[in-house]
């Protein structure tokens, strides 16, 4: 059976890519998720270095206009200028000799690629001097959940939920 010419011209139209409609490749979604993820781990390891190196200006760089913390039964809301005034002085009073990960940090990030959470648990160790001029050790073990936010293509702190007690390390 011979097909008429224009059939076959409409059946090649209708194969080419550019008569196809266009569907995300899956591979690009899971570079990107590949690459979220990496950034909230590079985030994470400059929250760590910001400690280690006294540098508040590092730690209050990631916030969103306004961070929303819970910690010790208390809801707060702070942004980045008061944020960082607050950080460089418990930073400037402390010595670290651990700001470590107990496990990796667990990172969900939404279906959408804009939102996502970072489950943290820390061992920190310090020490500072008391009001009697004598150094004083600080052990703690701390929990944390980190939300992120997606703004302008880029990771932005929006909210923390901390929990502490004693470290027996």
């Amino acid at each position: 059976m011979r097909l008429p010419s224009y059939f076959l011209l409409a059946l090649l139209a209708c194969a080419s890519p550019s008569a196809q409609p266009s569907s995300p490749c899956p591979c690009s979604k899971t570079r990107e998720r590949t690459a979220d993820r990496a950034e909230l781990l590079r985030l994470h390891e400059r929250q760590r270095a910001a400690h280690l190196q006294r540098r508040a200006d590092w730690l209050v760089s990631e916030w969103a206009d306004s961070l929303i913390s819970v910690s010790r039964g208390r809801v707060s809301v702070g942004n980045a200028e008061r944020g960082r005034a607050g950080f460089q002085e418990y930073l400037d009073a402390s010595t670290f000799q651990a700001w470590d990960d107990i496990v990796p940090p667990r990172i969900r990030i939404s279906p959408d690629g804009e939102m996502a959470y970072v489950i943290v648990e820390k061992r920190v160790h310090l020490t500072t001097e008391g009001a009697d001029g004598a150094a004083e050790a600080e052990r703690t073990r701390f929990a944390w959940l980190s939300v992120y936010e997606k703004q302008g293509g880029e990771w932005r702190l929006a909210a923390i939920a901390s929990t502490e007690r004693p470290d027996s390390l």
